[in-house]
């Protein structure tokens, strides 16, 4: 390799870099008047310009007849390439726009209904001047584009015309609108987004909010550059490449790609983007260059991505005639190098050694990839955009200090660092919630390889227009409803009530998954497969009235608290054993000693049996009578001392009540408390009357704690509740072990009767 030492093309420091004319060591040297003749050829063409939008692709191979441009490009995973390249779905189950000033903006969760999003109306009363009542007529603006459906007390005409079901509005129009059948009185309205489009992939971006048309041709199929080939030659065995297009980095979008169209641009010559980057890698470890020592020589992983990403680069050089379709043995020029990461160095200790540690990354790969002078571009951090977590900003600091020629004089000309921070996009405008990938925005994508490419472009003595960028929105103040306190949050659930009700209740209980489970819970109907956790489909219906502000609808004790009368209880270890390291489950069909067989019938005598007598909660910690954890759920308990000591592996309780009748709208459970977390408890079963009325054969498992256990009272057992006494009877079991390893013995277990008044539109 032949490396030519820097020159200065005008006011501008300008790198032939390194230009090896073979692959190849073997081959006989290039004559240096040859050698000299290429590089002064180069320099004295003019510096050619960049559109801020660039032109298509011309569909040609760069020339054969200069050395390939070769561009480095390294970091974490974002370099890889999360941008989403299709199939985004709005994140939002619902957007609506309200004329209510006393509604929160911005979005908001109901917890197994979906994720929505209010914005309010700027609304005018009729001359024109803003307004906060009520009104029979005046004018409003939206702060989005879409297709609508319009709500409000009366009949509407919007611009004179009868509001339809589908309205199609945008910013910055004011459209006039009258409220009629209200007898003169003023109201509040809102409209429903209708078109909840995907937002943030490639398609929307490229084909729907028609940006980067240089990414598509004129029949809607996305551009190849043929003078530009990517080779992934770090994740892929062996190395893997195409000539650029969208989805050369398969379903994801990393910087590439609008790296390499400006450089397609920008040069004549075949370019070539190696791209050597991994997820989840720190500068300060993985990346660790040479020059910054090591803080663990025995640690094999430390510096280990470093020496990959140059392993990468020359294997990839050395095979560049195997690389590079119809390459001509016209040698190559490593031109240049662009990094971007910084998210696993944000822990202090690694953030305060970031900046030192990225000049020995530029200085360290010039030196191993024998480039003294090669042009570097780094992208900074831009998690959050403008808002970035304070966390964050070391990172940031440190990456622009690095291309400040102030800063760091000797990266004068040869260095330049891009604030990506303007191209963050919100959630909202995006495929995800993914703040530590740019919510997988491909437009976010584009922008950083684009600003990168231009940046080098600046380097290499040329000129370029700014990234296009569209005009951004100021972020809106978030003032979600769950967020609120007090009067504000009363206000707020007001507001919102026509929503949620009118809406939002609505289209849950006509969704199609929704509506069969609906009405068989509401009738209190024995689903096929019994579950021991019941938060069945009524609970997300219940939860948007409790959003409302409305809590009627929730669960209430109902009648005599179980937990306050007296039961009769047992305990024994049967004969049936399990060894306490068993790691399955405990609950088993088990003899019952004695004469216990029907110690569930409603004509047992406990007393005969000589059981004991008790309240709830039953349990042990380690044979004491102490709380099982710091638990204050209120469907759970076990963050209370047991009142009776379970003694032995079983347990056997029972009580008979005196219950008023059911009453007709409401539907019942009875909750078991004292196991409702991961890895807790064990299983049960429940008897009403002598018949079994449900039973689990296990605890709680990974991901389903934090939810009420027990079992709904179903329709065929309500015979049994007629306003006379009652016999509840209960199985359990203590637990001696969980995924973790061995556990003192532990028990706690409790049950109580709950009653839900069913909500509109489903109680009969």
């Amino acid at each position: 390799m032949i490396t030519i030492t820097a020159l200065t093309l005008g006011a501008v420091s300008f790198c032939p870099l390194s230009v090896a004319y073979s692959h190849r060591p073997q081959l006989p040297m290039i004559p240096m008047k040859l050698l000299t003749f290429l590089a002064l050829t180069s320099l004295a063409l003019p510096a050619k310009e960049i559109p801020t939008i660039l032109p298509d692709p011309d569909g040609k191979a760069g020339a054969a007849t200069k050395p390939v441009k070769v561009y480095l490009l390294a970091g974490q995973s974002n370099m890889v390439g999360m941008g989403n390249l299709s199939g985004a779905k709005n994140i939002y189950t619902g957007v609506f726009l309200t004329s209510d000033p006393n509604a929160p903006e911005g979005p908001f969760d109901i917890y197994k209904v979906g994720k929505f999003k209010v914005s309010r109306l700027k609304v005018y009363d009729q001359d024109g001047k803003p307004a906060r009542g009520k009104l029979t007529k005046g004018s409003f603006e939206v702060p989005l584009s879409g297709t609508f459906r319009i709500h409000c007390d009366g009949k509407m005409l919007i611009n004179g015309v009868v509001a339809s079901d589908d309205i199609t509005l945008k910013p910055g129009e004011r459209y006039s609108f009258q409220i009629t059948n209200l007898n003169g009185i003023g109201s509040y309205f809102y409209i429903e987004k209708t078109d909840l489009l995907g937002n943030g992939d490639l398609e929307n971006v490229v084909k729907r909010e028609k940006k980067f048309p240089n990414l598509i041709d004129d029949n809607g199929a996305w551009t190849v550059r043929h003078d530009v080939y990517l080779q992934e030659a770090r994740i892929a065995k062996d190395g893997k490449g195409s000539f650029l297009s969208p989805s050369s980095n398969g379903k994801a979008i990393g910087p590439e790609l609008g790296f390499g169209h400006v450089m397609g641009t920008f040069h004549d010559e075949q370019v070539l983007i190696i791209k050597t980057a991994m997820g989840n890698r720190a500068l300060g470890f993985d990346f660790r260059p040479p020059s910054s020592g090591r803080t663990d020589p025995k640690n094999e992983w430390e510096a280990l991505e470093y020496k990959l990403m140059i392993e990468g680069a020359r294997k990839t050089l050395a095979n560049i005639d195997k690389v590079v379709p119809g390459y001509q043995g016209q040698g190559y020029e490593l031109a240049g190098f662009a990094w971007w990461q910084g998210h696993k160095d944000s822990p202090p200790e690694a953030a305060a050694e970031y900046e030192k540690n990225l000049v020995n990354l530029i200085n360290d790969v010039r030196k191993d990839l024998n480039v003294p002078q090669m042009p570097a571009v780094i992208a900074t951090v831009g998690f959050g955009g403008h808002r970035m977590d304070a966390k964050y900003l070391p990172i940031l600091e440190a990456q622009l200090a690095v291309g400040d020629p102030e800063k760091h004089p000797e990266f004068k000309g040869s260095v330049a660092s891009v604030d990506t921070r303007d191209f963050w996009r919100e959630v909202d405008e995006s495929p995800a919630n993914q703040d530590y990938h740019y919510n997988r925005n491909a437009e976010t994508y584009l922008l950083v390889g684009d600003a990168l490419g231009r940046a080098m472009v600046g380097l290499l003595g040329g000129t370029s227009g700014p990234t296009p960028q569209t005009p951004r929105p100021e972020p809106a103040a978030l003032a979600a409803v769950t967020e609120a306190t007090g009067e504000q949050k009363a206000a707020h659930q007001k507001a919102l009530r026509p929503i949620l009700l009118d809406a939002i209740a609505q289209a849950y209980l006509a969704n199609p998954r929704n509506e069969k489970l609906l009405v068989a819970e509401a009738v209190s109907e024995r689903p096929d497969r019994q579950n021991q956790f019941l938060r069945g489909a009524m609970f997300g219906l219940g939860n948007i009235y409790r959003a409302a502000g409305i809590t009627k609808y929730d669960w209430h004790p109902f009648a005599t608290d179980l937990r306050t009368v007296e039961w009769d209880y047992t305990s024994f270890d049967p004969v049936e054993k399990l060894a306490k390291d068993h790691k399955g489950s405990r609950y088993r069909k088990v003899t019952y000693p004695g004469k216990m067989v029907d110690w569930f019938a409603p004509d047992f005598d406990p007393a005969k049996a000589v059981w004991k007598k008790g309240k709830q909660p039953f349990g042990q910690l380690d044979g004491k009578l102490a709380p099982l954890r710091d638990c204050t759920a209120p469907f759970c308990g076990c963050g209370h001392a047991p009142a009776s000591l379970w003694e032995k592996e079983v347990l056997l309780a029972r009580t008979t009540v005196e219950l008023p009748k059911f009453k007709k709208g409401h539907r019942y459970r009875i909750v078991v408390g004292g196991a409702a977390h991961v890895f807790a408890g064990e299983g049960y079963a429940l008897y009403i009357n002598g018949k079994l009325l449900a039973e689990s054969n296990r605890g709680v498992a990974r991901r389903e704690g934090g939810q009420p256990r027990g079992s709904h009272i179903f329709s065929e057992f309500h015979k049994e509740f007629q306003g006379n006494k009652v016999t509840i009877a209960a199985i359990s079991f203590l637990n001696f072990t969980n995924p973790r390893g061995p556990i003192p013995p532990t028990g706690h277990f409790s049950v109580w009767i709950e009653e839900q008044k069913i909500p509109p539109g489903l109680s009969k």
